[in-house]
């Protein structure tokens, strides 16, 4: 705990911290405690930037879905599926990415695809939302982010998720085992996992 005190002076008396610079910071500290020190601060401005996908990312919360089908056994069999149902539109590492710009704008290659759009933060409850178009036909995409060691994670409903997969050419069914599997727990939330680009 003093370590996370240490790095939280610092960091305060910094007049200018960059996203890389929070990164850098959270190999040395709990992720966790830091974010929850600085009022979800921490998260909001390390996602600006440029991440890389890397894998589904399932968060469970609430102690009824840790503790139900054991909770890193449910989540190893969701991140499975997703990873089936992610290849199908192109969502694999090395062909998707996502890069938050500081005038809250994004840009989000998948495959053959460039999504754009824009997004806000609420450092209160890590909501983020994500405006995909910019027409009246936009997908309004709200989920949460998170930062989990020096990695991105976005989660959404599975609702949601699946709107985002449609819009991008996915088939509703290839998440039917998905829904089927979560119906009767609360608080899951299904997205993706991104990492640094190895040259940053």
């Amino acid at each position: 705990m003093r370590r996370i005190f240490i790095t939280l002076i610092a960091l305060c008396t910094l007049s200018t911290v960059s996203a890389q610079g929070w990164l850098d910071k959270l190999k040395k500290v709990a992720t966790e405690a830091v974010d929850k020190a600085t009022d979800g601060t921490l998260t909001q401005l390390a996602v600006i930037g440029s991440w890389e996908y890397s894998a589904p990312a399932v968060k469970l919360d609430g102690e009824d879905t840790l503790t139900s089908l054991s909770g890193s056994a449910l989540s190893t069999t969701l991140g499975t599926k997703l990873e089936g149902a992610f290849a199908k539109v192109g969502i694999v590492p090395g062909a998707c990415s996502v890069t938050f710009n500081s005038d809250g704008t994004f840009t989000m290659p998948i495959k053959n695809r460039n999504l754009t759009g824009t997004y806000t933060y609420n450092n209160e409850d890590h909501s983020l939302t994500m405006v995909v178009g910019q027409s009246e036909k936009a997908l309004n995409l709200k989920g949460f982010a998170y930062i989990s060691g020096t990695n991105l994670q976005l989660v959404f409903p599975i609702n949601k998720l699946t709107d985002f997969l449609v819009n991008i050419g996915s088939s509703v069914s290839s998440l039917s085992t998905i829904t089927t599997l979560i119906k009767q727990y609360e608080n899951i939330y299904l997205g993706f996992e991104f990492a640094k680009p190895a040259t940053e």
